[in-house]
């Protein structure tokens, strides 16, 4: 599936504009890193929130790059009405492999979820990065994402749910290992695709897990973080095992997993093993 088949309907972008814990994350953000005068391009840039906090922090000019054909008129509209017409420039393109008009100052790109699945922030940063000025800043630095087993809940309206997997919490969701990091990811540096990761864990309770959660931690810029999640951003991901591993409290446990960045993911690999010789 190409990157083109995985643009954000109108309601995920929409629930974008109003989570107002995400926006004010990456208002301070923004505000902390934009510089009278710089050019900044928005990835992802969906109703162009992002680019018109930049106009407003006194950005010269934002490219607003969208893959939703849609939405240019939507992003075009917004800066008009803000009085940001003649700043603020949205341009239909994938993020992944279209060229810059320009070199720019600072690259803003929030297409994140825990584990990079579906999203391709990786490959659009991978593309960008060819376009920034030396000194250039990027809005976020780096994401921290680990891993934990669980005992993931199973039942629901009196249906069972446990093959797809799902970024939902649910109240029978019960942690059986500590969590570990498993993918730490610098911005600022390339970063590979293909996720191959390898870690300890120890189990916490002698229970069955049938899942993993991922969770994920952003530092937005030098002096800000956060891994709360609000209602469309830092948000779990729960990936159901394909069998059901047997922990002994106190024991440790090898887990494997490996996945393209931006696949779904049911595409993933995850393995558990039981680390013998160790306590």
């Amino acid at each position: 599936m190409s990157h083109t088949d995985k643009a954000f309907t109108a309601y995920d972008i929409q629930a974008c504009l109003y989570d107002e814990r995400r926006v004010e994350l990456f208002r301070r953000a923004i505000e902390e890193t934009v510089r009278p005068g710089d050019i900044v391009v928005d990835a992802g840039s969906g109703t162009g929130l992002l680019g018109l906090l930049a106009a407003q922090a006194g950005a010269a000019k934002v490219f607003c790059l969208e893959l939703n054909e849609e939405f240019i008129p939507v992003i075009t509209e917004n800066a008009a009405r803000n009085g940001f017409g003649d700043r603020v420039f949205a341009i239909h393109a994938d993020a992944t492999t279209d060229p810059l008009p320009e070199m720019v100052d600072v690259v803003i790109s929030e297409v994140i979820s825990a584990g990079f699945f579906y999203e391709p922030q990786v490959q659009i940063l991978t593309n960008l990065r060819k376009y920034m000025k030396p000194g250039a800043r990027l809005i976020p630095l780096a994401v921290e994402n680990r891993i934990e087993l669980i005992h993931a809940q199973e039942k629901l309206y009196g249906l069972t749910f446990n093959y797809d997997s799902r970024f939902t919490t649910l109240p029978g969701d019960t942690a059986l290992t500590n969590p570990a990091t498993y993918l730490d990811t610098d911005f600022r540096e390339d970063a590979d695709p293909d996720v191959k990761a390898e870690v300890t864990l120890r189990a916490e309770s002698t229970a069955p897990a049938n899942a993993v959660r991922i969770t994920y931690r952003i530092q937005f810029t030098p002096t800000l973080e956060s891994s709360e999640p609000t209602d469309f951003l830092l948000n779990p991901q729960i990936i159901f095992l394909e069998k059901p591993v047997d922990l002994v409290e106190g024991k440790n446990y090898k887990l494997s997993i490996s996945y393209a960045a931006s696949a779904a993911p049911l595409s993933s690999t995850i393995s558990v093993e039981r680390s013998f010789g160790t306590t």
